[in-house]
């Protein structure tokens, strides 16, 4: 390119959009031309959301919330920024043509998974519910159809047992930097490569939804902890429907004791550890952090003491 500093409209509502701003702005081969969020009222209801208020304060001209990317305002905004590159960063439309051709190069979007396999929605929650493993991060460019234009980047992280959902966005906002420091100078100097993800096998995970987060007591422990951590907080909670109502487990740990009761009965409760209950396959699980319906989320062992739940009792 024949300049000396790349503009970049940034679009997305994350934590990961939030932390990439505070980057490109660092970075003295870009110039951070706009930021784009949505409007308040919209975001509500929605997890792993970021307002970017900060920005807001600093640069007031600069962010615009808006309700739909595709519409003729939002385009002429964005065009108005002049952006050599938009990069995206967490938005859940999918871009239309009109909205993909504003950039003098190209839109680029950073996917936290290892595309082509884990194109679609819910991409560490899913990954998670599967027990984790080795995964990552993409940044490619965008087209028409959703995660499958060619690649730019990649690095590599590693869902662990001890991951939650929390810390699973933590390891993709880490990657994402990296590759939003290392691969815009090389679009700057006209120095990068891509990648055809054409012919590549591809795998899609589709959108959740919080009574997708229902679990039974007959199943194995392994797969109660990975829903738990899966969709623990900020997402609505894995849950178990019981006497009592639904109670959703924010956390749990497995037992390393096997025990031969129905599942669902309540094996121990114990003060400042919670409720041991039985699972399938002669399994437990200590459920601690809980949030009982029209409740507040409560330490187990205090809401089982208050509820006069006892030991041998079934909860479901």
């Amino acid at each position: 390119m024949n300049s000396d500093k790349l503009r970049v409209v940034s679009i997305g509502t994350t934590p990961m959009t939030e932390k990439i701003n505070v980057l490109l702005e660092s970075m003295q081969e870009v110039e951070l031309a706009g930021v784009v969020n949505l409007k308040p009222e919209k975001f509500f209801n929605r997890s792993n959301f970021a307002p970017m208020f900060d920005f807001k304060l600093r640069r007031p001209d600069d962010i615009i919330y808006i309700d739909n990317i595709n519409d003729s305002q939002s385009i002429e905004w964005i065009r108005n920024r002049e952006p050599d590159v938009i990069l995206q960063s967490g938005w859940s439309q999918i871009w239309k043509k009109e909205v993909l051709e504003v950039p003098k190069l190209f839109c680029a979007g950073i996917h936290a998974a290892p595309l082509p396999e884990g194109r679609g929605a819910a991409i560490l929650n899913w990954k998670l519910i599967e027990g984790g493993g080795s995964w990552g991060n993409t940044m490619f460019i965008m087209e028409e159809k959703t995660d499958a234009g060619e690649i730019l980047d990649f690095e590599p992280f590693e869902l662990e047992p001890r991951d939650d959902i929390r810390t699973a966005y933590l390891k993709a906002d880490r990657t994402a930097l990296k590759m939003v420091k290392r691969t815009l100078p090389k679009i700057l100097d006209g120095s990068y490569k891509s990648i055809n993800q054409t012919g590549m096998k591809a795998t899609r995970y589709y959108k959740r939804k919080p009574e997708d987060g229902k679990m039974e007591f007959e199943w194995d422990a392994d797969k109660i902890m990975n829903y738990v951590r899966a969709l623990t907080h900020p997402y609505p909670g894995a849950f178990f429907k019981t006497k009592l109502g639904n109670l959703i487990v924010w956390t749990a740990e497995k037992s390393n004791q096997n025990y031969d009761k129905k599942a669902g009965t309540i094996i121990k409760i114990e003060k400042g550890k919670g409720i041991l209950l039985q699972v399938g396959n002669n399994e437990a699980v200590w459920l601690k952090s809980v949030l009982p319906e029209n409740d507040v989320e409560v330490w187990s062992d205090i809401w089982a003491l208050e509820k006069q739940l006892t030991e041998n009792a079934m909860l479901g």
